[in-house]
């Protein structure tokens, strides 16, 4: 169901259901939520990779799952438990939006609805030729409830009503042109190892910062506190020793002591 590779600099993380296209089953969603808050407790981590196994990344809800909450009724009183349902799922983007490290998403193959929203939700999206990502919601009768927001965050409001609305599928050209997808590759194995190599000379600590700073950058916060929390991370980073380590690395023309060959 779900496969954790743990590199020394990388975590890659396989969504792994090949009966349903990896579809996002309750069980799925608590297990990316359990490992992605475990990443704090690595602080030799520098990024995290969410991709499908068998040819595809992710066709989106789980419809057996579906299937069994049409059946519940509405509480008159209390809790709704199928919002319960639909909001934890929207907690887990809110964990993989604010997590320490840089997340990347690797799809090949069909990217459906929550697996569209799981991709557009990470930092960087690479995809290959075989990508196909669509958000088919309003069509089958429901609204893209949880993955909205992010969509409209990568890809703008106007871009993110129209790809929402339309329900069509979008193909690797068109999903670059819009911002849906930032690296179009032949070989999405070639690409992680070339991100792997620029991950394995980054100091984990000012990796973290400058992911920090640059997700501030997205939100509505005022300039002036981005860069309130920005001189921040820069007196932590230049206090901690790894900058000194750093420049004195480069005086000797020799590797830092966090870098990986």
């Amino acid at each position: 169901m779900l496969r954790i590779e743990m590199h020394q600099t990388h975590w890659v993380i396989w969504l792994d259901a090949p009966h349903t296209r990896n579809a996002l089953s309750i069980e799925m969603v608590q297990a990316m939520k359990d490992a992605l808050q475990h990443v704090s407790l690595h602080p030799q981590l520098r990024a995290l990779v969410l991709r499908g196994a068998n040819g595809h990344f992710c066709s989106g809800g789980d419809f057996a799952s579906f299937k069994e909450l049409m059946a519940t009724p509405a509480p008159e009183i209390g809790p709704d438990q199928v919002a319960i349902y639909n909001r934890d799922f929207g907690r887990l983007l809110q964990i993989l939006k604010n997590c320490e490290v840089m997340t990347v998403a690797l799809v090949q193959g069909y990217a459906v609805g929550g697996g569209c929203g799981l991709a557009a939700t990470c930092d960087l999206v690479i995809a290959d030729d075989t990508a196909v990502m669509s958000t088919p919601e309003v069509s089958l009768g429901l609204p893209p409830a949880q993955i909205a927001p992010f969509i409209q965050q990568r890809l703008g409001h106007v871009k993110a009503m129209q790809m929402m609305l339309s329900t069509r599928k979008i193909k690797i050209q068109e999903a670059l042109q819009i911002g849906l997808v930032d690296e179009h590759v032949s070989d999405v194995e070639a690409a992680l190892a070339t991100w792997q190599q620029h991950w394995n000379k980054a100091e984990p600590a000012a990796l973290r910062a400058t992911i920090q700073i640059l997700r501030k950058g997205t939100t509505k916060a005022e300039l002036g506190d981005i860069l309130d929390f920005a001189s921040l991370q820069f007196a932590n980073s230049l206090r901690s020793g790894t900058t000194q380590e750093g420049m004195q690395a480069r005086v000797e023309k020799r590797l830092p002591s966090w870098a990986l060959d």
